[in-house]
This record gives C-alpha cells, sequence and structure tokens, in this order.
C-alpha cells in the first residue's frame, strides 16, 4: 500500500448532524441536506487525511458547480455536478485537524443533495463544528449577485456554469474582506416589477428575501444580518417598467425588510449594468432615511469594457470595484474594521 492511501471509514448522515454546520438556507430530506441557493452548503472540522462526499440524485440541463475549500485555502478545488453519481474525494492531506468548506457556488432551482460524508485515515473522526461569524451579510439580488459570467471573457455572448462563482461576485468578495458569514439569495434575470424579458407575472426579485428555497416557503430559522444588500433594477429597466412603479415597489421592499430585521442596515447598490433608475433610488432613498437612518443608497459607476465578463456581465475585476465600495461603505455604517477572520460566537 502507498504512503499516502488512506481507508475509507463509515460514512455518517449530513441531515441533522450536530457536527456538520450549515451554511444559508437549506432543508432536509430522506436524510439529505438539499440546498438550492448559491453559497449554501456546509462546513465541519475533522481530524484525519480527507474525506469523500456523497451526493444525491441532480437533474438539470446545466452542471452545478461546487467549491471545496480546506483549511482556508491551502486546498481548493471546484467540482461539476451533473446528474448527483459523483463522489467529491478530497485526499493526500496530513493527518491531522483540518477545517473544510463545501459550497454550492451556481445558481439554479434543482436541488443539490449532500448525503453522507466518510472521513480518510487511522483513527479520523469529525470534531467539534466551526462557530458561526459575528458578522453577518445577506444579499438580494440577480445575476449580478449570483456571478454570472464572472470568470468568462467579454466575447462570449452567453455563459456557462463553470463561469459563474458567486464567491467572486461582488457580494462573495465582501464577505471575505469583511470576515463576515454571507447569505446569497439571488436569481439572473429578475426584477421587482418584472424581469429582463417583461414578463410581470413572474415570481418577482422581492419576494427573494422571505423564501426558504426558489420554490417558495418562509425561511424562520432566526439568522439576523448586521446588513441587507439590496443589487436590483438591472432587469426591471429591460421590461420595461416606469420609474414610479418601480421605486413604489423598491419602497414595498425596503419596508418589508425592515419589518423582518429590525435593527439591519439597508444598503441599495445599483449601476453597475444601467444607470436607468439611479435618480429615481437616490430620491426614495434619501427620503427614507429620514425616518429610517439605517437606510443608504451606493452608487456603483457601469463596468468598463475592461471590467466586462461572459454576455455583458462583471468580470472579477468589475466585481472588485463593486465590493471595495461597499465594503468601505459598510465599515462606514457598520463601524467595521479589518476582516475579524476569527472571531466566531
Amino acid at each position: 500500500m502507498e504512503k499516502f492511501t488512506c481507508v475509507e471509514n463509515d460514512a455518517v448522515s449530513l441531515a441533522g448532524n450536530r457536527m456538520i454546520k450549515t451554511l444559508g438556507r437549506h432543508t432536509e430530506e430522506g436524510g439529505k441536506l438539499l440546498f438550492d441557493w448559491s453559497g449554501s452548503g456546509i462546513a465541519f472540522n475533522f481530524h484525519g487525511a480527507g474525506f469523500i462526499l456523497s451526493l444525491g440524485e441532480y437533474k438539470a440541463d446545466t452542471p452545478a458547480y461546487i467549491k471545496i475549500t480546506v483549511d482556508g485555502g491551502a486546498y481548493r478545488q471546484r467540482f461539476a455536478v451533473c446528474d448527483g453519481r459523483e463522489k467529491i474525494i478530497v485526499e493526500g492531506l496530513p493527518e491531522k485537524r483540518h477545517r473544510a468548506e463545501i459550497i454550492k457556488i451556481t445558481e439554479g432551482a434543482p436541488k443539490l443533495a449532500f448525503e453522507k460524508l466518510s472521513l480518510l485515515g487511522a483513527g479520523a473522526a469529525l470534531q467539534l463544528p466551526p462557530r458561526g461569524k459575528r458578522r453577518k451579510l445577506e444579499f438580494i439580488g440577480d445575476s449580478i449577485t449570483a456571478g454570472y459570467g464572472v470568470l468568462g471573457r467579454r466575447s462570449d455572448p452567453s455563459y456557462a456554469t463553470y463561469q459563474q462563482d458567486v464567491t467572486e461576485s461582488y457580494a462573495g468578495l465582501t464577505v471575505r474582506a469583511t470576515g463576515a458569514e454571507g447569505r446569497y439569495i439571488c436569481i439572473s434575470g429578475k426584477g421587482i416589477v418584472c424581469n429582463c424579458e417583461g414578463n410581470r407575472e413572474d415570481v418577482k426579485a422581492g419576494e427573494y428575501y422571505e423564501r426558504l428555497t426558489y420554490g417558495g416557503g418562509i425561511c424562520e430559522d432566526g439568522w439576523t444580518p448586521d446588513a441587507v444588500i439590496i443589487n436590483i433594477g438591472t432587469n426591471d429597466c429591460g421590461g420595461p417598467a416606469g420609474k414610479e412603479e418601480f421605486a413604489a415597489a423598491a419602497e414595498n421592499l425596503i419596508r418589508g425588510i425592515r419589518a423582518r430585521y429590525k435593527n439591519a442596515q439597508i444598503i441599495w447598490m445599483y449601476g453597475m449594468m444601467n444607470d436607468y433608475y439611479s435618480e429615481t433610488l437616490s430620491d426614495l432613498l434619501r427620503r427614507l432615511a429620514a425616518e429610517d437612518g439605517k437606510v443608504h443608497f451606493l452608487h456603483v459607476a457601469g463596468i468598463t469594457e475592461a471590467e466586462t465578463g461572459a454576455n455583458g456581465h462583471p468580470n472579477v475585476c468589475g466585481q472588485a470595484r463593486a465590493a471595495a465600495l461597499l465594503t468601505k461603505k459598510l465599515a462606514s455604517v457598520l463601524g467595521w474594521r479589518g476582516t475579524e477572520a476569527a472571531a466566531e460566537e
């Protein structure tokens, strides 16, 4: 037997397992953890030389992508899931204590199922799970927030899922820069009045913040963010939705978020892909800020050619610029300094 060959230990179920920390909104079914939102997944601590994650059935037209990070990035891998029969195998690690995070980095309504976990190495064992971060951010948005085409080229007229990564969007980059725990509630093409094709019957982005899954249901897990960042409006103007109509929908969304999160800062970002509602949002948020001092507008100038990825969407450079502006805004309204990456509850 080769030096680095490790025998697989007995698998353990993930649903209801107190040694596994879940990230983002999720559901459970048949002993599996089910994830449909971008940026959702699991984190765990273990002693051993690696692990094998077994998945449940997955049906979609295009692959979903998972990002595996061990020990803060000492080991990092992207993994495509086509039908759920795949197994994620991480091996050859030093046989010691490790921290692993496995998250879904692409969007899509089909649920990705994490079923069982087995560790590699003699005496391998799960340890107490990672604690939650003190800082918490929730993002509500569309394709910009989801990281649509962020890894693509400007010459790409459309995108493939391998070019999407929510951790490389302005949202994921801001979470990393601030050392926060993030939730990403985002679906491409949506608006708060209509979608990018002008369909007013389509589910509205303004409903996302209360949804447990893509399909619906109310999220009541008690997770409370320090700030809610909204980045919506790019698709409504393609509808097109009138400015007064958009302003009324935006106000309803803000008031709904305030009713849910009594003390959170609310920041509306806008401008990366078009500027149509900039004045409308600026006027609205100025008025709302007069009665609620925790409501803010953050204008982000449109992306340049050098900042354009697949299908006209921001690439990593455009997303990084927006993340820097948002990080600065959060420091201003919350007093956050540094990453506090090690600060946990």
